[in-house]
């Protein structure tokens, strides 16, 4: 028998949406005393289910997928896991990537005077992403006068909304993404991993730039070693 954060683990899920499927009658478990517990085989069978819109990634492991996929090294997954997981991404595509990575990180949509703009992207512990780094990274994609895209920790936030005076009124012109995997570093990064640039993109609204993320995505997928 596995508990909710057992399951969770398996399953690349936060608890609470394991809790979800349970309400839902899409997982089995009963109580033992105080304890919620699942069928540990119930759980696997779920786990091989292929990724669709409706399932994401525990942000943990969103984050390694994504430098994986960037070629770069997720060194808080031990080995094993890591191994395991490119052999699950080979088997996204690019709009179940995106899907499954969705819970990685908080987003805020903020005004920052303009004057302020090139200040608040030199600033330590920002780091672009998005249309901002889209060009670094090889996207087929230009749009000079759309807002800025940056990643930073909740500290960082925190000092941004201070010293820039951000603000959620107005046109936003800055979108400001807080990972929700707080080990992840963010320090001494001039922009973020191809992949993490590409599915921002590709939650964009706009179809181009959504386009050019998924391109991106696909070409990445399309190099992984089989």
């Amino acid at each position: 028998m596995l508990t909710v954060d057992q399951a969770a683990e398996r399953l690349d899920v936060e608890p609470e949406q394991v809790r979800r499927l349970i309400r839902a009658g899409k997982l089995a478990a009963r109580r033992v005393g105080r304890t919620l517990v699942l069928d540990e085989d119930t759980v696997e069978s779920r786990a091989r289910l292929p990724i669709t819109a409706g399932r994401a990634l525990a942000p943990r492991t969103a984050w390694a997928a994504l430098w994986q996929l960037s070629g770069e090294h997720a060194d808080w997954l031990p080995p094993a896991d890591r191994s395991r997981l490119l052999s699950r991404v080979r088997g996204y595509d690019a709009e179940q990537l995106v899907a499954a990575s969705r819970d990685r990180a908080e987003r805020h949509e903020l005004r920052v005077l303009p004057a302020y703009r090139q200040r608040l992207l030199a600033a330590e512990g920002v780091v672009p992403s998005g249309l901002t780094a889209a060009a670094v990274v090889g996207a087929d994609i230009v749009a000079p006068e759309a807002a800025a895209e940056v990643y930073c920790t909740a500290g960082t936030f925190a000092d941004l909304r201070r010293e820039f005076g951000l603000s959620e009124r107005g046109e936003a012109n800055l979108v400001v993404r807080v990972p929700r995997y707080e080990q992840l570093q963010l320090a001494g990064r001039t922009h973020m991993p191809s992949a993490v640039v590409a599915v921002d993109l590709a939650e964009s609204p706009d179809v181009r730039t959504r386009r050019a993320g998924l391109d991106l995505l696909a070409a990445a997928l399309g190099d992984l070693p089989r």
